[in-house]
Order: structure tokens, then C-alpha cells, then sequence
């Protein structure tokens, strides 16, 4: 007579099968290319930065996709009621910037939000002030088609970039 319930060798017996029976299959495993990734981003970015664009000085650094960076404040100055806004070099990290765009030497400069441009004659040598204070202002940045800062707002050439090539600017080591 055949015993309906099944003994646990009976059960061990079934798995192995199914496992065994799994991993005869011939199977095709693909990885991508770094090289490709690389080249598919650099196209991104290639495209993206191929008509000057710009974008907006905004409040808030998520209010869209654009790469961004915060600007400073100083008080007024005395005869003055409005702050004094200033973009640092520091704040742009580890992205390269063009020696064309923003002169070696130079550490700060201020920053018109009414115009979205750097000030002319505002280019500054010296430390940032210690009054200076991060603001809820963030201006977009402009690169070029190898991803390094050319412009700022609507300061310099180049495009703003979009979340589809963040992939193709080197923002760490």
C-alpha cells in the first residue's frame, strides 16, 4: 500500500532536485561597459551644453533639476537697504572651473539676483567676509560640453545643465 505523507528525506530529496535542475541551465549574463557608460554621459552632457541656456536665481536649491549652488549675504552697507549678495569659490566643490571664466585668484564675487550676474567690478581677492552668511538664494551654474564651470546664472557662456547629465559632472574624486 502507498503511505501518503511524505518523510522529510522525501522533501530534502525534491529541493536538491529543483536546485540541481536550476543550475543546469545554461545562462547568459551581460555587464555593461564602463567605457560606454562614460560615453553615453559625455553625450548627455555634450548636447545639453550645446546652446547657451540659463536659468533663474530660485529659493529653494530643489524647485527644479538644475546643478545649483547657494549664495552669501552680507548686511547693507551703511548708505544701503539691501543685502549684498556674493557667490564664493568654495561653494562650487569639486567642480572644475574654467581659468577663462573665473580667474585663479579670485575667491568671491558679488552677485546681482535682480540681473542674475556676477557685478562687474565685483571680483574679490581677499577672504570672504566674516559677516558674510549663507541665504535662501541658489543661482545655476553653466558648464561646457567636458563639464567645467564657464559661467553663472546668466554670467559666461555655456548651458545649464539638467538632471538627465548630473551622471557626466565629476562632483567627487
Amino acid at each position: 500500500m502507498d503511505n501518503p505523507t511524505r518523510t522529510p528525506d522525501d522533501m530534502f530529496s525534491a529541493r536538491r532536485r529543483l536546485l540541481r535542475g536550476s543550475f543546469s541551465a545554461p545562462a547568459v549574463l551581460t555587464l555593461a561597459s564602463g567605457s560606454a557608460l562614460a560615453a553615453q554621459s559625455a553625450t548627455c552632457l555634450a548636447k545639453a551644453t550645446a546652446n547657451s541656456s540659463t536659468a533663474p536665481v530660485t529659493t529653494t536649491a530643489g524647485a527644479d533639476t538644475f546643478m545649483r549652488v547657494q549664495l552669501m549675504a552680507r548686511p547693507p552697507a551703511p548708505s544701503g537697504v539691501n543685502p549684498r549678495y556674493l557667490v564664493t569659490k568654495a561653494s562650487f566643490g569639486l567642480i572644475p572651473v574654467s581659468t577663462s571664466f573665473w580667474p585663479a585668484s579670485t575667491v568671491w564675487w558679488r552677485f546681482d539676483i535682480s540681473t542674475n550676474t556676477l557685478m562687474s567690478g565685483g571680483q574679490r581677492f581677499s577672504a570672504v567676509p566674516g559677516d558674510a552668511t549663507l541665504v535662501n538664494y541658489w543661482v545655476a551654474l553653466r558648464l561646457d560640453a567636458n563639464g567645467q564651470i564657464i559661467g553663472l546664472g546668466a554670467s559666461g557662456s555655456g548651458s545649464v545643465v539638467g538632471q538627465s547629465c548630473w551622471n557626466s559632472i565629476g562632483t567627487s574624486p
